[in-house]
């Protein structure tokens, strides 16, 4: 939004308000989409891009009869899937308002906005947020690491009640290949 206001003939104090309220009408859209992800769902649900993370948010489905393991790779999936997104709104929730503070403060300064002068704040701010993005990935890839057991526990507990669940309904590999 704030990339067709800047174009506007209109003063710049009227800009920045309608970019603040541009702001909170997203952040409202997010908190809705966000409260539709509480209800329970028939499978694995992916969301419409959140306004401010750009991120998808997901639904999993919760088994009826959940064992420990499926429930302990899930809520693990639902814990890196809330550290992204918290991580990215609150970046690009920073990124918004300084891009705009930056972009007012050369309007003040009569310099005009260009794609120069934002390669300059790009740079600046990519420079800034090197140690945080650091932390993040380093922080991303160790969640990551630590799915693998749960997610392979999960993985084997569901071949073993999918194949307690074959042999119960007698549609095993030997009960199909001797029925004649």
């Amino acid at each position: 939004m704030s990339l067709l206001i800047k174009h506007s003939s209109k003063p710049s104090h009227f800009i920045s308000r309608r970019t603040i309220s541009n702001a909170s009408i997203q952040k409202n859209r997010a908190h809705h989409s966000r409260d539709l992800l509480l209800k329970p769902v028939a499978a694995d649900m992916i969301g419409t891009p959140d306004p401010i993370s750009n991120l998808r948010p997901v639904k999993y489905y919760v088994l009826p009869n959940e064992t420990k393991e499926e429930k302990e790779w899930r809520e693990s999936c639902e814990r890196v899937d809330e550290f992204n997104h918290k991580f990215w709104y609150e970046n690009n929730s920073m990124f918004i308002k300084a891009k705009a503070d930056y972009e007012e403060e050369l309007k003040i300064n009569g310099k005009e906005v260009t794609a120069e002068a934002m390669s300059m704040f790009y740079k600046d701010f990519l420079n800034k947020a090197y140690d945080r993005q650091m932390e993040y990935n380093r922080n991303w890839w160790k969640m990551n690491l630590s799915q693998l057991y749960p997610g392979f526990k999960a993985a084997i507990r569901s071949m073993k009640k999918q194949k307690n669940i074959e042999l119960d309904k007698g549609t095993g590999f030997w009960e199909k290949s001797f029925e004649s």
